[in-house]
């Protein structure tokens, strides 16, 4: 049996060991409560860190579209800057408008008895002129008589066309041309012209020639010893032919010395 110091020795013992198995229990205890707080704390951290990296990305945002306004605001200022020069030069410009319309009226009312008074000599011109391509001069006057009358073409375009048959007057003074046309009935002639001073034929067989005459204003015959003069003019007009000197009865002009 064990003695009663032995009995007091193993209790101490076992006193001890439980003793320090309840610390160690505390200790153990202790460091869990210990991770968690860290746990919890790292994971509060991490969260924190979390809703500041959305705040700074929402701050950027906020920053970058502040920006963006900004801009937007300044090219409106630009834009509106822009269009209210625009709208006062629109204003200027129909202020204009409405005076050269005024000057406009006031020029086609002086223009429209000048055209006509144009187009009264033209058919004059044509009217005493030797008769060449006569029948389309005469067209031609009667086109521009026919325009006068139309709302639908404008005062300018009126002006340009009768300028236009003007110069295909003066263009007649300055060439020479021929052309096949009646005479004598429904007999086919060929016509040389030669400006506007000399209007000539020969009949197409070559046997007959003759000339109008600004003084009798009648067609007359010729001398066949005109024929092949006039036979190397319509070869110089129909560029067959160079130019050369020939000999035809270029009538005398009204009123020379």
């Amino acid at each position: 049996m064990l003695s009663r110091n032995k009995i007091t020795i193993v209790k101490a013992a076992l006193s001890g060991l439980l003793a320090l198995f309840t610390m160690g229990s505390a200790l153990a205890n202790t460091l869990d409560q210990a991770i968690a707080v860290e746990k919890q704390t790292t994971k509060a951290s991490v969260q924190s860190q979390k809703k500041i990296d959305r705040f700074a990305d929402e701050t950027i945002d906020m920053a970058a579209e502040y920006r963006l306004t900004l801009e937007v605001i300044e090219s409106m200022r630009i834009y509106n800057d822009s269009l209210e020069k625009l709208i006062k030069s629109q204003e200027e410009e129909m202020v204009s408008i409405e005076q050269q319309m005024k000057t406009i009226d006031a020029t086609a009312r002086g223009v429209v008895p000048l055209m006509n008074e144009m187009i009264v000599k033209l058919e004059n011109l044509i009217a005493v002129d030797i008769p060449f391509h006569k029948e389309k001069r005469v067209e031609r006057v009667a086109g521009l008589k026919e325009m006068m009358g139309r709302a639908d073409v404008s005062t300018a375009e009126k002006y340009r066309k009768i300028l236009e048959a003007y110069q295909t007057e003066l263009a007649y003074g300055e060439s020479m041309d021929s052309y096949i046309g009646d005479m004598m009935g429904d007999r086919k002639v060929e016509f040389l012209r030669i400006g506007r001073v000399l209007l000539v034929f020969l009949t197409l067989d070559g046997k007959q020639a003759g000339y109008y005459n600004p003084e009798s204003r009648e067609f007359e015959e010729l001398d066949s010893g005109y024929i092949s003069s006039i036979q190397r003019g319509l070869k110089i007009a129909n560029k067959q032919a160079a130019p050369e000197l020939i000999k035809l009865p270029v009538p005398a002009a009204k009123g020379a010395n």
